[in-house]
């Protein structure tokens, strides 16, 4: 957010974005559009597929997706797992390490005794580099190593020399890596975001002790009124990841989840004359789009969007539908002030009735956003989703 902010203000010039689609996941989408269309912005997106962040930039480098690249990833448990090649990528696309060393080299960038910057060439190198920057610190990745990866599987860190099966479990002998000469932060204000001070830190946490910081209820930044009395939350879907760049190329999710939908209460939906499937208008002070009402064990007064629907698969591409379906077009630009995590959760919003529907909302039923009404069809993966396992012998007198 703060990164957008410089580019607004124009302190940044050339803005290069890699794997994300800030036109659709950003709040207030139409002042993202804005920002990111300026012309003393120079903006490349690193992306394997067209996306509306791409389509609004001046350079599109396409790149490689996970099956078509080698490296490591870590999960949030702390699991290293080493995620091999499978095939090649098609056409033009490239790793995304491949493309950053290549600008590298081009950049001609020297360390001070002159010699390349940058020294490693492959995912392997730059894994083996990253090893030497977390030797002994509380991410100690030394004792890992590619050929441990490919005979074990997943390594959880830490991991070196003196415990090289990796730590299943952290902090279990009451020990925190929270000392005061040893911690490589001290912490935000939850109010202000201000750093905590050294001192500060120190005369709280002599003894390095866990530290548990109890946040205190903020109002909303945007409170309900006359004109706006409902609170609009927005979130995920089970069958859809970020905007969909991927999971919605996936027939069966695509089918469990296919377009936008608003979500409210039974009794909200009948003080606005809204039924199962009616299409609705939603909008805050920034804008306004139309869904599908499915209505469901919501609390009332509130609204939940889906975040994941943008552009990129209909007609207007990355410019907004004039009654738009990313949920993004109504949150708003503000941030948690320690986490800078932008506000998706609370906005002051309306719900009007467009016109009848077609039949019930194509929302899915078998998650949180399973309706009020048990009469509508199931959500299912269809026959395309079921697998046979064979055990014994097959005709040809091989195993299946």
């Amino acid at each position: 957010m703060q990164m957008i902010r410089y580019v607004e203000d124009g302190s940044i010039r050339l803005l290069w974005v890699s794997g994300t689609n800030p036109a659709v996941s950003l709040p207030e989408l139409g002042r993202i559009r804005s920002v990111l269309s300026q012309e003393r912005l120079f903006l490349v997106v690193q992306d394997l597929f067209l996306t509306e962040t791409a389509q609004l930039a001046d350079v599109v480098l396409p790149a490689a997706t996970w099956g078509e690249k080698t490296g490591t990833f870590t999960n949030a448990d702390r699991t290293v797992h080493l995620s091999e090649k499978a095939v090649e990528p098609p056409g033009e696309a490239r790793p995304d390490l491949d493309i950053f060393l290549d600008y590298a080299r081009r950049l001609d960038l020297r360390d001070k005794d002159g010699q390349p910057l940058v020294k490693w060439h492959d995912a392997e190198s730059a894994f083996e580099a990253w090893k030497e920057c977390s030797r002994g610190r509380p991410c100690d990745y030394t004792g890992i190593t590619y050929t441990k990866l490919r005979e074990r599987g997943g390594i959880q860190w830490p991991c070196n020399e003196d415990n090289p099966d990796g730590t299943e479990r952290l902090y279990a002998g009451g020990t925190f890596w929270s000392d005061p000469e040893y911690c490589e932060s001290y912490g935000r204000d939850l109010i202000t975001g201000a750093p905590v001070e050294p001192q500060e830190y120190k005369a709280m946490n002599p003894s390095a002790k866990a530290v548990i910081k109890a946040a205190a209820y903020q109002p909303p930044h945007e409170p309900t009124r006359e004109d706006y009395p409902f609170l609009l939350t927005t979130g995920r879907t089970l069958f859809h990841f970020h905007t969909r760049t991927k999971t919605a190329r996936s027939p069966q999710l695509q089918a469990a989840a296919p377009e936008v939908w608003v979500e409210c209460s039974t009794r909200d939906a009948a003080a606005a004359g809204l039924r199962e499937g009616d299409l609705a208008e939603v909008s805050t002070p920034r804008g306004s789009i139309r869904a599908a009402v499915r209505i469901s064990g919501i609390r009332d007064g509130v609204l939940f969007l889906p975040f994941h629907y943008g552009y990129w698969d209909t007609p207007a591409g990355h410019e907004p539908d004039p009654h738009g379906r990313a949920a993004n077009e109504l949150t708003l630009t503000d941030w948690d002030p320690a986490s800078k995590q932008p506000i998706f959760k609370t906005a002051a919003a309306a719900l009007h009735r467009i016109e009848a529907g077609h039949g019930p909302s194509l929302a899915p039923t078998n998650t949180a956003s399973a309706p009020a009404s048990n009469d509508l069809p199931r959500t299912a993966g269809g026959v395309e989703a079921e697998a046979d396992e064979y055990c014994g012998t097959a005709p040809e007198g091989g195993a299946r």
